[in-house]
């Protein structure tokens, strides 16, 4: 990913709160980990420093914090586009996940290293194939209505870009990070959640915790 990142020219905007996502009337559906910011710091509040002057990404508050892992859709009284699902789908889902993860045990994360996709700049996340695993199981065991555009790849954003800029500064000022030991932190649960989509950075509703076996 990173060699890949250097040869942008230009980074794009990758707020996910655009028109389109306001534009839902409902509210959206992930299953996550949330990731507790005291276990990165200080380093990440030193990234986050970094990057604050460039003025050119809106960085993620710590209770935003999170590794996802499986988008569900947008969960609407009256669903019309295949991006929505109704509250009754959303509950069967629920149900349907609620022992999906009872077989697979608790892991540890280690978050080294600063990377970036086009659009927006991340943790990497070294968990040996665990947190991938959680997401093959969870699409597995119920079908969602979100189809993913990229192949599935565990990271905690730290921060989007605001538009288009040349990429330069920010590869310069993520290569200082770029062997980082952010933290380790325990994985022992995976949550279903919901957040509006009217508000930028939302609280993060739990609707459901799937635990994983200690």
């Amino acid at each position: 990913m990173w060699q890949a990142f250097v040869r942008y020219p230009t980074l794009v905007d990758g707020r996910h709160d655009d028109a389109n996502w306001r534009s839902h009337n409902g509210r959206f559906a992930c299953c996550m980990i949330r990731v507790p910011s005291a276990a990165l710091l200080p380093p990440l509040n030193d990234f986050r420093a970094a990057l604050e002057p460039l003025a050119q990404a809106r960085l993620h508050p710590d209770h935003f914090l999170h590794i996802m892992v499986q988008e569900i859709g947008f969960v609407c009284r009256h669903p019309d586009e295949t991006t929505e699902l109704s509250i009754d789908r959303f509950d069967e889902l629920g149900m349907a996940l609620s022992t999906a993860l009872t077989d697979m045990t608790a892991f540890d994360v280690v978050v080294r290293g600063a990377n970036s996709f086009e659009d927006a700049a991340f943790l990497e996340v070294h968990d040996g194939g665990r947190c991938s695993a959680l997401h093959k199981r969870l699409r597995e065991v119920a079908a969602v209505p979100l189809i993913p555009r990229y192949a599935y790849l565990p990271h905690i954003t730290v921060a989007h870009y605001l538009g288009e800029f040349p990429a330069d500064d920010m590869i310069r000022t993520l290569q200082e990070f770029r062997e980082t030991e952010f933290g380790v932190f325990r994985v022992t649960e995976v949550e279903i959640a919901t957040l509006r989509v009217d508000i930028d950075y939302p609280p993060i509703l739990t609707t459901r915790t799937l635990k994983l076996r200690n």
